[in-house]
């Protein structure tokens, strides 16, 4: 009978558990939405053009630029575009690319669960159109177990990690092949849709503070945290890696031991929507594909300034 009632109170307590997670992450999405569709719906539609990239490839895009009204978008001095609207990318140091959708679109069930709860992926700018990122794949000969155990001090050969990508994928028409197995869900493009974020009111000192935090962990060659909250010395997650490359940019005396709350005011485990939903960051850009067309939703720029 004891076994019983207490069996019984374990599955009560996983119940609302389960029920309190799903709550949650409900209760996030519809507020990511929200978001994105009220900072959609404050864009005009602009020009079409169509955008040719090195290797010969052609975009058509639409540009919806979106007014600024908020105080923090007004006293942000700096364009969303690495150079001009003629140019290919967007994406200046210190912009948050991040997309909800997850990595394996291919896996019924884990793929929705994962995109609805975590995310799929979040990566740092460096201001020189790469980006800075945790990244969680390993080789086929590599073990996650071997990689846990791993100090992580720099002295390992892991292919799992802080990287530095070779060039602004998330713009990219021609990331992958029709052989990719997310090709029938992502076509040729990373993903077909992402926001770019910024943080309110940060300074340029801010900013080079970030990026040496983020550079710092890129030449350790920081592995990644597949344990994500335990185990935290030099491992990251890719929003992890996000939260703690700001949190030291804002405050460098806040120890690097305890887990990270910065852009992440729930204060769990930092997901894509925690980013987003944010108090400290705003959406400065939408991207998303429909009919064949790349529709950028960005904060005007006019007379503003960009790395040209």
């Amino acid at each position: 009978m004891k076994v019983k009632k207490i069996r019984k109170r374990f599955f009560l307590i996983v119940l609302i558990l389960s029920v309190s997670i799903f709550l949650q992450g409900l209760n996030q999405n519809i507020k990511v939405n929200q978001l994105i569709r009220d900072f959609k719906e404050r864009g005009i539609e602009g020009e079409t053009v169509t955008i040719y990239f090195d290797n010969g490839m052609e975009e058509i895009r639409m540009y919806h630029p979106v007014e600024r009204i908020n105080e923090y978008e007004k006293a942000d001095t700096r364009s969303l575009f690495y150079t001009t609207k003629d140019e290919p990318f967007i994406g200046e140091k210190g912009d948050i690319f991040v997309t909800q959708e997850s990595p394996f679109p291919n896996i019924l069930g884990f793929h929705q669960l994962m995109s609805f709860f975590v995310g799929g992926h979040a990566a740092l700018n460096n201001g020189n159109n790469q980006f800075i990122e945790a990244v969680g794949f390993p080789k086929d000969d590599e073990s996650i177990f071997d990689i846990i155990k791993d100090p992580s001090d720099g002295t390992h050969d892991y292919s799992v990690g802080v990287r530095q990508s070779s060039t602004n994928y998330w713009m990219l028409p021609y990331f992958r092949g029709e052989n990719d197995l997310s090709y029938p869900y992502y076509g040729s493009y990373y993903r077909e849709k992402f926001v770019v974020l910024r943080v309110k009111n940060i300074d340029e000192e801010k900013l080079d503070q970030t990026m040496s935090y983020a550079n710092e962990h890129l030449e350790n060659r920081s592995l990644y945290n597949f344990l994500f909250i335990m185990d935290t010395k030099n491992k990251f997650y890719c929003t992890d890696f996000i939260s703690r490359s700001y949190r030291y940019g804002l405050s460098k005396n806040i120890s690097d031991k305890n887990y990270p709350k910065t852009l992440n005011d729930n204060g769990f485990v930092t997901t894509v929507n925690d980013l987003i939903l944010s108090k400290d960051t705003y959406i400065t850009a939408y991207v998303e594909n429909t009919d064949g067309i790349r529709h950028i939703y960005y904060l005007e720029d006019e007379g503003l300034t960009s790395n040209e």
